[in-house]
């Protein structure tokens, strides 16, 4: 998912939805030098955040990032099941 400057709830809810239902590696390069060592770790840290503050612009890249953490999980064949 591109940045966005705000995010729906509907967006979010399938997000943390998707991070409660798959099961996937603990570790992924999201790229630009960014390793994520304890992915689930990260996600939990930026739960809270992500749910309650997804219409504040301050908070967006916290919350881009837990879509591209997805998104490399996906493409590298990290989740099972994909």
């Amino acid at each position: 998912m591109e940045y966005k400057a705000t995010y729906t709830k509907e967006e979010v809810d399938e997000l943390m939805e998707w991070f409660s239902n798959n099961e996937y590696e603990n570790a992924v390069d999201i790229g630009h030098g960014q390793h994520i060592m304890d992915v689930k770790k990260c996600v939990n840290a930026l739960r809270h955040t992500t749910t309650t503050q997804y219409t504040n612009s301050t908070f967006s890249g916290s919350i881009c990032v837990l879509f591209k953490i997805r998104e490399e999980l996906i493409k590298q064949g990290k989740v099972k099941g994909f």
